[in-house]
């Protein structure tokens, strides 16, 4: 199975020690599923996990951080990051990359908490929850 997961979901996985997120970062490590990533993708979570608020807040250091993008790097799919993509996030256009990137890899699925893609709806991409996105990987989907 191959899987796109937002950045917010990776953020969340890194820095709440349970939760569905944190369950799914523990799988891809596991091996269970392959992670779809980009540059920008990794660029997003680095920043947000290097910003002082966050590492602050959550004692994580520049080297844990390094850690992480850095098997972002080695164990997962890269593709490119998608250039001029459709225009289908209104919410939140940035976005709309992470839609390009989960066609472009043929993702059977993207795993996102953020409610401005409850909105999206685009022929081959489906869009789930982290909680469901648990279940589809355990198998209890």
């Amino acid at each position: 199975m191959q899987l796109l997961v937002d950045a917010d979901c990776l953020i969340a996985g890194t820095l709440a020690p349970s939760g569905a997120c944190s369950r799914l970062l523990d799988l891809w490590q596991a091996g269970e599923f392959e992670l779809i990533v980009c540059p920008n993708l990794i660029g997003e979570v680095r920043r947000a996990l290097l910003h002082p608020r966050i590492a602050g807040k959550y004692d994580i250091s520049s080297a844990e951080v390094d850690q992480l993008t850095q098997r972002l790097r080695e164990e997962s799919l890269h593709f490119d990051d998608p250039v001029d993509p459709l225009r289908v996030v209104t919410a939140d256009p940035k976005d709309d990359y992470l839609v390009a990137l989960a066609l472009a890899a043929s993702a059977d699925h993207f795993v996102t908490r953020d409610r401005h893609f409850d909105n999206v709806h685009v022929e081959g991409l489906t869009i789930v929850p982290p909680r469901h996105a648990l279940k589809l990987v355990e198998g209890r989907a």
